[in-house]
């Protein structure tokens, strides 16, 4: 087995993406683990997944009763390798991207910018990092204390400080001295959809993240079946 991981996650909404996902990859790395983490697919997608050569493991979780995307943590300490990089499900890998697990050495976590939401007003902390593609090496105390921070409700008390999984950790990070645990990618790592229908470009780009509800379906009538 690997000791480096590309990992991904998805449930009954976007279980469809999952064999674009990784065929993206295996485009360019043939060697390095894919792990896909099942939110709550559906059995007749699990097998499709299984049979379709591309994915090394599926780790299963138990389905949560809100947005999946709260389970990213979770799924990155559990996996057994010593290096692990996360990219969601809706992200397009663009070539070969092994290089990107130089950026951390068991201490930090590797993030790229996200300068779309930088750009809000009445922000404490103008620095915002985009949590769909991200890496560790081993389980560094960061993903310790985001992961704790994105469980469930537990014994009645909320545990959630914000939207979803980029929100708490930006809190995290806005509030303590975890930013000094955080490793700043390039942007080639992760190119936002709202760059580009800004007009804004990267002949370099590695990862074009198609967020929201318009890139998710750019990814189903436009790019799933060339």
């Amino acid at each position: 087995m690997s000791d480096k991981c590309f990992i991904t996650g998805a449930d009954h909404n976007f279980q469809d993406m999952v064999i674009w996902w990784a065929k993206n990859i295996r485009k360019y790395d043939k060697e390095t683990d894919i792990v896909v983490c099942d939110f709550g697919m559906s059995k007749e997608w699990l097998e499709r997944i299984g049979k379709s050569g591309l994915v090394n493991k599926i780790a299963r979780f138990p389905k949560y009763h809100r947005s999946s995307w709260f389970l990213k943590p979770t799924a990155m300490m559990k996996a057994p390798y010593e290096y692990k990089c996360w990219i969601d499900v809706d992200c397009e890998v663009l070539g070969n991207i092994t290089e990107i697990f130089d950026y951390v050495d068991g201490t930090n976590m590797a993030l790229t910018n996200d300068p779309c939401r930088r750009r809000e007003d009445g922000d404490p902390n103008p620095k915002w990092f985009a949590t769909g593609v991200n890496v560790v090496k081993g389980v560094p105390k960061v993903l310790k204390i985001w992961e704790r921070w994105c469980r469930p409700e537990q014994n009645g008390i909320k545990r959630h400080i914000g939207r979803g999984d980029q929100e708490i950790l930006h809190t995290l990070l806005t509030k303590g001295p975890l930013k000094e645990s955080i490793v700043e990618m390039p942007m080639d790592y992760q190119w936002l959809r709202i760059q580009l229908a800004r007009g804004e470009d990267n002949p370099n780009k590695k990862i074009i993240h198609w967020t929201g509800p318009a890139g998710k379906a750019h990814i189903r009538n436009n790019l799933m079946y060339k």
